[in-house]
């Protein structure tokens, strides 16, 4: 019977060992943030319902501590889209320089019409968010 007890005391033990290992020589995510979209790549002003077109959003991070996380896509009414781009930050030091790096949104519509897209440009001097717009026709 004493048998059975010690090998689970001995998981026990190993397991409550290992667990506290404090092993910090990892990046954490620090923050996660919307930010600016430095430009967007739509293949076509024009397309036709049914068809998926994939359009590229960019924005620009500090070499070694940020990076793009994820990104929103709001539907503000039937012909409007706004789109955010989220990024992290890390606890590892920032290099000098920066890089571009972004999202692919996938867009097929339901309906014809107009689609207005309003992509997070930041923020004015007065703290209002400011959006770059692109138009897109389904015929």
């Amino acid at each position: 019977m004493k048998k059975v007890f010690i090998l689970p005391m001995i998981v026990l033990i190993f397991s409550t060992i290992i667990s506290c290992d404090d092993d910090d020589d990892y990046e954490e995510i620090t923050a996660v943030y919307a930010t600016k979209i430095d430009s967007v790549q739509i293949p076509t002003d024009t397309m036709f319902l049914g068809m998926t077109q994939e359009m590229k959003v960019y924005s620009t991070f500090a070499k070694s501590c940020e990076g793009i996380y994820s990104y929103d896509y709001q539907y503000t009414n039937d012909s409007v889209r706004t789109v955010i781009n989220y990024a992290f930050k890390t606890n590892a030091p920032c290099a000098d320089g920066t890089y571009v790096d972004g999202s692919r949104i996938h867009f097929k519509p339901l309906t014809t019409g107009t689609y207005t897209f309003k992509f997070f440009a930041g923020k004015d001097g007065a703290g209002a968010n400011t959006f770059l717009e692109k138009k897109v026709v389904v015929e």
